[in-house]
């Protein structure tokens, strides 16, 4: 096998086997159970995500469903 056929391989596996290592690390908070800022994300209920927002008539901040 040429040489240079052999370091794409090699170059292939390596880009490969980083990828691999670093998908496990990223993991995502999830979306809390109550609103402190307009825009973020909630839970509205269990497995169902939400947004906070301001109601009309003013008050505090709710998790409006997004379903």
């Amino acid at each position: 096998m040429p040489y240079r056929a052999r370091m794409v391989g090699v170059r292939v596996a390596i880009l490969f086997s980083l990828l691999l290592a670093a998908c496990p690390g990223q993991r995502t908070e999830p979306p809390k159970a109550t609103c402190t800022k307009v825009g973020e994300s909630c839970t509205f209920a269990p497995g169902k995500l939400g947004l906070c927002i301001e109601p009309v008539n003013g008050g505090a901040l709710i998790c409006q469903s997004q379903h």
